[in-house]
């Protein structure tokens, strides 16, 4: 009988060496997610200083549409080239973009720089996962991953807090600037203590590494998914439904898609998505529920502060902490499932209650009212958190046992490009759906000489100074209705996450299968088991 085979070789010589690489990565995702929403806040003044309320749109597209679109890319680097130097390249491209968004003296430079920012951002989250995949063994990385997703939704949710701080008492170029020491320092700390083995030697050309490298594939994928975003955007606020613009961007949409499908079909294993990979059941289940559960988060997040803003009238700041009860219970319920994982080595029952918790929390918050009680909108922020809370770091855990070591990068790849398109698309579903609905029921009110898009203009915290005293409680109930119908598609988006966990298969991170999980023998089938050791080698093999 031969001896098991060796997945990897795990480099990490002392518990204080790899906390030292945790709280490097952990600050890395804290400045990536707190870059996301912390312009929300200052917009208003960003928009003062360059005189630049036509490109507000951009301001957040800049950066989301290049962290997600990118993300597929991020994955063959990672497959390819050293996970380290990697993550670094990607950590610089963010803290650049950074600097040019402080530094900016116009706003085109600002929103280059932004996209900047969201081209770098696109390889930090996986490589933090994938970086966490080559220095734990499987069956603790469900702890220390719950822990990197925890950090991500903890910024998430303060940014817009800490944007306010900086942009009323220092100045709105801060939410940028503070990037680089957090970034600096993280960097620092993985050049000098984060030591992986060499990636695998190959004999492939520089034109043949192109090649696997699927950059077809990327000029399809790239502009197919930037077109739908920003029909999405566009579609029934700037333009109409029925406009050219809006037709034109659907349609190359689904030509670039349909496209890349069939290059995807042709290229094989050297695809952007590999279909050896995507079919897998528990990549393309955990891919699925990503994009389900990570868009219905995503859209309670996002409109949750415009609730408190817009129909309790709180400003930023405080609707930041009124959203407290949301990320705390999403944070202990990620814990919490990440360490029972660890101990126990199941993790699909977490799955199904996640789908369950979080679609009767989202249905709750359907039915809030201007005078909904503190007590109601914290219980339903407390049980949807938690519900959400339990699965948000398990995809990335749930397609390891089923893949081959080499393939792991890119399907961890999959399910950060699912829960990074579904936030961006819903977050976008959702901001047309409460327009729309808005400036609707707003007509509906008939106040003489007022232009409903105006309110839309304003945004929610203006909705006080700019309605006259005696229509406002009509308009706030007719703000009240169009969030609750963002609210609703957040709990279709919730119940359908039990779709694709029921296709999840049942294995414990803690045994090896016939397959040789934990993490599938390249071989398949019948191969001898995989082993996880800690094992010396020579330093001249390490980066």
């Amino acid at each position: 009988m031969k001896p098991p085979q060796l997945t990897r070789i795990l480099i990490v010589g002392s518990t204080l060496q790899f906390l030292i690489i945790l709280i490097a990565l952990v600050f890395a995702i804290f400045t990536v997610a707190l870059d996301g929403t912390i312009i929300v806040t200052a917009i208003p003044r960003i928009t003062d200083d360059y005189k630049s309320l036509g490109d507000v749109g951009w301001y957040g597209s800049a950066f989301s549409l290049p962290s997600s679109v990118l993300v597929p890319l991020f994955g063959k680097f990672y497959a390819f080239f050293s996970t380290k130097w990697t993550f670094l390249a990607a950590l610089f491209v963010f803290e650049v973009g950074s600097l040019i968004s402080a530094v900016a003296s116009s706003s085109v430079v600002f929103i280059v720089g932004r996209a900047i920012s969201g081209a770098g951002s696109a390889g930090i989250f996986n490589g933090a996962l994938v970086t966490i995949s080559k220095t734990t063994p499987m069956s603790k990385r469900p702890a220390y991953q719950s822990i990197i997703g925890g950090t991500y939704a903890i910024a998430t949710i303060t940014a817009p807090v800490i944007g306010g701080a900086f942009t009323d008492y220092v100045s709105w170029r801060w939410c940028f600037y503070i990037n680089l020491p957090i970034g600096a320092l993280a960097a620092a700390m993985l050049v000098f203590v984060l030591r992986l083995p060499a990636p695998p030697k190959h004999s492939k050309t520089w034109s043949q590494l192109l090649w696997s490298l699927d950059l077809v594939g990327q000029l399809l994928f790239l502009p197919s998914i930037t077109c739908i975003l920003i029909a999405l955007q566009w579609a029934g606020t700037t333009y109409a439904w029925s406009s050219a613009r809006i037709i034109a961007l659907l349609v190359v949409f689904i030509v670039l898609f349909i496209a890349f499908v069939a290059n995807e079909l042709y290229m094989g294993d050297e695809a952007t998505v590999p279909p050896r990979i995507a079919t897998k059941r528990n990549v393309a289940a955990s891919s699925i529920f990503s994009f389900f559960n990570y868009s219905q988060f995503f859209i309670f997040v996002y409109f949750i502060p415009l609730y408190f803003q817009g129909v309790k009238g709180v400003d930023a700041q405080q609707s930041g902490i009124d959203t407290i009860p949301l990320i705390v219970a999403n944070n202990i319920a990620s814990l919490t499932s990440g360490i029972l994982t660890t101990v126990f080595g199941t993790y699909v029952q977490y799955f199904y209650l996640c789908s369950v918790l979080t679609s009767v929390g989202a249905g709750l918050m359907t039915t809030w009212q201007v005078y909904t009680s503190s007590g109601t909108w914290i219980g339903c922020q407390i049980l949807s958190g938690f519900g959400t809370g339990l699965a948000l770091a398990l995809p990335q855990i749930s397609v390891q046992p089923s893949l081959a070591p080499q393939d792991i990068p890119i399907g961890i790849s999959m399910t950060i490009f699912c829960q990074f398109f579904g936030t961006a698309l819903f977050v976008s579903i959702g901001n047309n759906i409460v327009n729309t609905k808005f400036v609707d029921a707003v007509r509906t009110i008939g106040i003489p000489g007022f232009d409903a898009n105006r309110l839309v203009q304003a945004g929610a915290t203006e909705l006080r100074r700019t309605v006259d005293v005696e229509y406002l409680p009509q308009v706030l109930e007719a703000y009240n209705g169009s969030l609750r119908w963002a609210f609703r598609a957040g709990v279709i988006m919730a119940a359908l996450s039990i779709v694709p966990a029921l296709f999840l298969e049942w294995k414990n991170l803690k045994k090896p299968d016939e397959e040789g999980a934990v993490g599938a023998s390249p071989e398949g089938k019948g191969a001898e088991p995989l082993r996880e050791d800690v094992v010396k080698v020579r330093a001249d093999t390490l980066q």
